[in-house]
């Protein structure tokens, strides 16, 4: 199994990318719930020949940058909502929070929720498919997965990273 390594100034990445890969706009994004955890390449290594052995066909990505990134679901986003109280938060009131945050770097995600006026994280926050920060995200190329396979992946990337992590279903 061959695996690419690039390195800049601002990222790490290692790609497993087989000949039969294809995409249809469909990814899984794998990230720690950490926003600020960054595994060792050999946990990164470890990640992508797990995955590889499963997803065969399939891209898969492993990066990790410099700075805390939001990782989104693309258009599969609905709606965000208060891990306090359940409300829903605007959109405008969302934005307005994370640019504020985007302009340190996503280095302070705390907040005063508009709601009830309590103090949360972006990365705690319901969204409507998940969605989070992380300085690290495993990148899935179009996988076929069922919700048995979800559990064995949940449980065996968190025994490799080392960390609970999160599943993130985006679409482009």
């Amino acid at each position: 199994m061959d695996i690419i390594e690039n390195q800049t100034d601002d990222k790490s990445e290692l790609i497993y990318k087989p000949e039969s890969s294809t995409f249809s706009g469909n990814q899984l994004k794998i990230i720690p719930t950490n926003p600020n955890y960054e595994p060792s390449t050999e946990q990164q290594k470890g990640a992508i020949k797990y995955l590889a052995t499963i997803f065969s066909k399939n891209e898969i990505s492993s990066v990790l940058t410099k700075n805390v990134e939001f990782i989104d679901s693309g258009e599969n986003f609905e709606s965000v909502n208060c891990n306090l109280c359940g409300q829903t938060i605007e959109i405008e009131n969302w934005q307005e929070v994370m640019d504020k945050a985007y302009q340190t770097s996503f280095s302070d995600l705390t907040f005063l929720t508009p709601c009830c006026h309590k103090m949360t994280s972006l990365n705690d926050l319901e969204y409507d498919l998940p969605m989070g920060f992380s300085k690290y995200v495993i990148e899935l190329i179009d996988p076929d997965i069922n919700d048995d396979q979800n559990i064995d992946l949940t449980k065996n990337l968190k025994e490799i990273l080392g960390q609970d992590i999160k599943l993130i279903w985006a679409h482009y």
